[in-house]
């Protein structure tokens, strides 16, 4: 199975974005030049392991975060549906959609279901 680079690129940028981290900033902390974390992004060079342990941790999220749609088995407790839902989302939607879900399991044990 190929990985599918272009999405694994699309989450570092969208993590990075969240960060408030600029191409620089990343590269500075995992000992890169923001052209190839460019490239990285873009999907059109793949990282290496080593490299991509080093920008999860830089992220502070998790490889399984980077590599969801690419995995059979992740240990996220979350569908990639929903993981793939908040990942579109900004701080705001997010917090909308937390609080949503809280309400809506909380229906949900209320009724019994």
């Amino acid at each position: 199975m190929a990985l599918d680079y272009d999405s694994i690129g699309k989450r570092i940028k969208r993590y990075r974005m969240d960060k408030k981290m600029s191409q620089e900033d990343l590269g500075e902390i995992i000992h890169a030049t923001p052209v190839y974390l460019s490239y990285i992004e873009n999907g059109s060079r793949s990282p290496s392991l080593e490299l991509l342990v080093m920008i999860a941790n830089a992220l502070d999220v998790s490889a399984d975060d980077l590599l969801t749609d690419n995995l059979k088995h992740s240990s996220s407790p979350v569908g990639t549906e929903i993981h793939d839902l908040l990942l579109d989302c900004n701080n705001d939607e997010k917090a909308i959609l937390t609080k949503t879900v809280k309400f809506l399991k909380a229906t949900l044990v209320e009724y019994g279901v």
